[in-house]
């Protein structure tokens, strides 16, 4: 590893259920990403600071924020783990397929508790947002969130889904998602995530049956994976840096070493002070870092 620990890690321990309960996963399920004391110990000893990820889907979201007391028993609960386990605070990844009015209202409501009851011990929260160009057709919204004393987290990659077969996060594209997270969040409150990993689909007509989330490690076993050198260079896209290539009838792409440190460059060209990467484990990272 690098002479110094990551800045920041953000384990993800915590679940929500599908009737709104907080779940621990742990190391019985997960034996390496699960929660454990062992495990733990290995992150913190990589880390500066450790906040625990909590995720939710659309039927976790709707059941945690169906009533206000379901609500405010999650942030106890998941304020309770922060604290025993001495953490550094909470990463919210909310992804419900969409927010209506009244389901942000009430999130942005939890956000301001959540705010509220770790920031008296002196912890943070930050919530994972999906990425825009432009003010989103539903209700989420950067602003808001910052309003609530949270950090923002954009998690610009992922284009593949709004694109068939488009690159994970071409450049122009995500100076774009810069540009306009810029526009609604103050510059200490936010974090641009960016991609490390890869994907692969069977369908370049339409986004479908696309496989994300896929490691180096995995990428490597791949049909058609270009070897490590010069010639990797042939598979390389300009508009992202990305690897990408097709074998049969599959279409793969992935983040390299070299395209991370582009998108890094761009980012921190554009004013941004700090970035997240998803995901480790597998991955390629920064040149040097590993």
């Amino acid at each position: 590893m690098a002479a110094e620990p990551i800045g920041l890690l953000k384990p993800e321990y915590l679940t929500i259920g599908a009737r709104g309960r907080v779940l621990t996963e742990t190391s019985d399920d997960l034996p390496c990403n699960g929660f454990s004391a062992a495990n733990l110990a290995l992150v913190r000893s990589a880390a500066q600071r450790v906040y625990v990820t909590v995720s939710a889907g659309t039927s976790g979201v709707k059941g945690l924020l169906a009533n206000p007391t379901r609500t405010a028993a999650a942030v106890s609960s998941i304020a309770g783990f922060v604290s025993a386990n001495a953490l550094n605070g909470v990463d919210l990844d909310f992804e419900p397929n969409r927010w209506t009015p009244s389901l942000w209202r009430r999130f942005t409501s939890m956000v301001s508790s959540m705010v509220s009851t770790l920031g008296a011990a002196g912890r943070g929260v930050e919530v994972d947002m999906l990425p825009f160009t432009t003010t989103p057709w539903d209700a989420e919204r950067y602003g808001a969130i910052a309003g609530a004393g949270a950090h923002v987290v954009v998690m610009a990659y992922d284009h593949e889904f709004d694109v068939a077969c488009a690159p994970i996060s071409p450049y122009t594209w995500l100076a774009q998602v810069v540009d306009y997270a810029q526009s609604q969040v103050p510059a200490a409150q936010l974090t641009v995530g960016i991609p490390s990993y890869g994907y692969r689909t069977t369908n370049c007509a339409r986004v479908a049956h696309v496989t994300a989330n896929v490691p180096l490690v995995t990428m490597e076993a791949a049909p058609g994976f270009p070897a490590p050198g010069p010639a990797t260079e042939s598979f390389r896209d300009p508009a992202s840096g990305e690897i990408r290539w097709s074998s049969g009838n599959t279409f793969y792409d992935f983040v390299d070493t070299t395209s991370l440190d582009a998108k890094l460059e761009l980012v921190e060209s554009l004013g941004v002070t700090d970035v997240s990467v998803w995901s480790l484990g597998g991955e390629p990272w920064f040149t040097g870092f590993f």
